[in-house]
């Protein structure tokens, strides 16, 4: 529940569905369980009230059997490491995580920013080893610090599935908070355009601090 997740899973929870959102930190976790997130967004401290209050928005340290969940939603962060790549790591323990939980039918839904061809090529051989069939797709975050809340209920989300099955079944996810959804051909399509739109925002903060 970093800042991708939590500005997800707590709208999730406001349109209805029933949340379970996991963060291993303790003190972060202890501070959600009273409302108070761990950063500034405008209108989450309410939203995160509202889901505690209805029971729609629970915390949990880890996935349990009693989690019961069909959607899997991973929004791990990816840093650079020593080497300059990014790091892997939180995206293969939370793959595994899942792989363990995992039912027929579930379906799980990449939102973290990774290279091109991570999803399938490293996150979908560990959700194999459960042995069990499942749907996937990759839906990036697009969001501004200080305008996720309004911005996931009004920027057309990015779709790309496996399949066209997996593809409509995430886009029909998102459709509950947000009227728009662009479905791309493909999982590495929608893997390119997170990084293109990465990118533009990159050049555009370089010229604004040479400009500075």
């Amino acid at each position: 529940l970093g800042y991708v997740g939590l500005t997800v899973a707590a709208p999730l929870a406001d349109v209805g569905f029933d949340v379970h959102g996991i963060e291993i930190r303790d003190e972060v976790r202890d501070g959600l369980n009273r409302s108070v997130p761990h950063f500034y967004e405008p209108g989450l401290p309410e939203m995160l009230e509202r889901g505690r209050d209805t029971g729609r928005l629970l915390i949990a340290k880890n996935i349990t059997n009693e989690t019961q969940a069909r959607v899997y939603i991973v929004t791990v962060g990816t840093p650079l490491g020593d080497n300059g790549k990014s790091r892997l790591d939180m995206v293969v323990n939370v793959s595994q995580e899942i792989a363990s939980a995992l039912r027929e039918g579930d379906l799980v839904i990449m939102r973290s920013t990774v290279k091109i061809g991570t999803t399938r090529e490293i996150v979908m051989p560990i959700l194999d080893q459960s042995g069990v069939a499942y749907d996937i797709a990759f839906c990036p975050e697009r969001t501004l610090e200080g305008q996720a809340l309004p911005e996931l209920r009004h920027l057309p989300q990015i779709v790309g599935g496996q399949n066209e099955a997996a593809t409509n079944r995430a886009a029909q996810l998102f459709q509950m908070m947000t009227p728009t959804t662009v479905r791309v051909g493909s999982i590495e399509a929608a893997e390119t355009i997170k990084l293109i739109d990465n990118a533009q925002r990159d050049v555009r903060f370089g010229f604004a601090n040479e400009v500075a």
